[in-house]
């Protein structure tokens, strides 16, 4: 007997500009971003003997998200302004239904940071003439919720 494999071999992601513990039903394809890449380091301070010590402590959270309508990226210039932190989830291999609403996901990452760089591009050379911005954000990182699908991991980071 074939074991199959139940998993894609491919994770698609999206981001979503929102805390989707808080909003899981309300969650809109259409608010959605689709993921290009991201990137996070979390480490802990050594000492002389190598032994690990103190908290766990991040430096930055990179991602890259496609935009087709640039009203939708105000949000994360407003975010720079902003004294508290924001909160943005990642969900892997999300399912909509038919009205456009998140019905699943096999996974998620729910990150709370501050918004400290913002940088647009833009590929002029697209065939279809549907010109799409990349955006590169760069949030310093407080906090992290990693959802799995059998529990809610909470990693702290810094203590706002």
């Amino acid at each position: 007997m074939v074991k199959v494999n139940q998993h894609p071999k491919y994770l698609k992601a999206v981001l979503y500009t929102n805390n989707v513990a808080e909003i899981a039903g309300g969650v809109v394809q259409s608010q959605c971003f689709t993921v290009q890449d991201y990137h996070y380091h979390c480490y802990r301070e050594r000492d002389e003997q190598g032994n690990p010590y103190g908290g766990i402590l991040s430096e930055y959270l990179d991602f890259s998200v496609v935009v087709s309508d640039l009203e939708t990226i105000k949000f994360f210039y407003q975010s720079m302004d902003l004294i508290e932190n924001t909160p943005v989830s990642f969900l892997f291999n999300a399912s909509f239904g038919p009205t456009g609403r998140l019905v699943d996901f096999e996974d998620g990452l729910i990150t709370y940071g501050y918004v400290v760089n913002v940088d647009e591009g833009c590929e002029n050379d697209d065939v279809s003439g549907e010109e799409q911005v990349l955006l590169h954000v760069r949030m310093l990182l407080s906090n992290m919720l990693f959802l799995g699908s059998n529990a809610v991991h909470f990693l702290e980071i810094t203590k706002d």
